[in-house]
């Protein structure tokens, strides 16, 4: 299987902490396994369907029909038709599922296991589900387009999305505010554990230099939360960069495996017919001593880019310390900050047949680096 390589550059911004509202609460103290969404609003009249998450990921729709059946929601004898379960591009269930019913049953996750959460959803959660899980299955192809030699410098990465924004949503707010005319299929959402919308997407633009007007534009852009009730709920504010490159090649396929996966650095826009050895001679010179160095050629600017291993994560010839010296040589050599030059590479995230547990998904994995940084 071709994997795709992501390099994640840190530009900065200003960051504002965000605010803590109290919360009042009545009455006895609700249990785990009763909590609600977060983005739990009674809709009256307009609930179409709850969705129901983290469900055991072994349960089927055959399950949830009996475990609503124990509760007396009999969904008749055209249930298979109103369970909708959110699958992988495996086929594996990610624990959650929508059920068409028009009433508001908080209550009901008391017959469902602990942890269970429930949140009512109107047409327009609905068509955001929908759609989010069909873009989960093509989540793969998509990554691999975006990953194409021409996409490298065409890449921008929008950050701070509300959850319920989709791919025609992100296209409205381009087309209304830079006045670029995006796909909706060029627009990809990261996932995170149990089929979440992230809230960061990649953006493919026309030409580079539409990527640079957009990062101009989308700086503390603000934008409705929900974007079918639009001031109603507030707003919230979009940042944009050139945060995340895609590069893809069959030599890149099994580069960052095994032992050292987390410890490469990569770099671009060196002189097209540099070898490996006149990179070294380079970078030492810098003090820079990786233990391993591979070439790949960019054809989108007819450059050279290195991918660079190092020994360990800290110290002074580890990789954070190589990140804080590029970060310096990107200033003292006055390139624009909006031109890519490093980055922490990483694999995206892959799942696997015969995995029970995926490397994404674990949180002992995560690292400090492994997301694009913004100060």
């Amino acid at each position: 299987m071709r994997q795709c390589v992501a390099a994640h550059v840190a530009l900065l911004r200003r960051s504002f902490p965000a605010k803590r509202i109290p919360i009042q609460r009545r009455g006895l103290a609700v249990p785990a396994s009763l909590r609600k969404s977060q983005e739990h609003v009674s809709l009256n009249e307009q609930q179409e369907a709850f969705l129901l998450e983290r469900l055991p990921r072994d349960w089927n729709e055959e399950k949830i029909k009996d475990a609503l059946g124990s509760f007396g929601k009999d969904l008749g004898s055209e249930w298979r038709d109103k369970i909708f379960l959110m699958r992988s591009r495996l086929g594996r269930s990610m624990g959650r599922a929508l059920i068409a019913h028009p009433k508001d049953v908080p209550e009901i996750v008391q017959e469902l296991p602990y942890g269970t959460s429930y949140r009512p959803m109107d047409r327009s959660d609905i068509e955001a589900f929908l759609e989010q899980s069909e873009r989960l299955v093509n989540l793969s192809e998509d990554l691999r387009r975006l990953a194409a030699p021409e996409n490298f410098l065409r890449i921008m990465t929008i950050t701070e999305v509300p959850s319920n924004y989709g791919r025609k949503d992100i296209a409205y707010v381009i087309k209304q505010h830079c006045n670029v005319v995006v796909e909706p299929r060029d627009i990809v959402f990261r996932f995170k554990r149990w089929g979440r919308q992230a809230d960061t997407c990649y953006v493919r633009c026309p030409t580079a230099e539409s990527v640079d007007h957009c990062v101009q534009q989308i700086q503390e852009l603000a934008v409705p939360k929900r974007a079918a009730h639009g001031a109603l709920f507030g707003a919230a504010f979009l940042w944009s960069s050139r945060a995340t490159l895609f590069a893809s090649h069959p030599d890149l396929d099994f580069l960052m495996h095994g032992y050292g996966s987390k410890m490469w650095v990569f770099s671009t826009g060196w002189q097209e017919d540099m070898t490996v050895e006149e990179f070294l001679q380079v970078i030492n010179r810098l003090d820079f001593f990786p233990v391993k160095v591979h070439r790949h050629h960019c054809t989108a600017d007819k450059s050279s880019t290195f991918f660079m291993q190092f020994s360990q994560m800290q110290g002074g010839v580890g990789v954070k310390w190589a990140l804080k010296r590029f970060r310096r040589l990107k200033w003292r050599w006055r390139i624009k900050q909006t031109v890519p030059f490093y980055g922490y590479a990483r694999r995206v995230d892959l799942h696997r047949a015969s995995e029970d547990r995926y490397e994404d998904e674990m949180s002992e994995s995560d690292s400090d680096i492994d997301e694009p940084v913004h100060y």
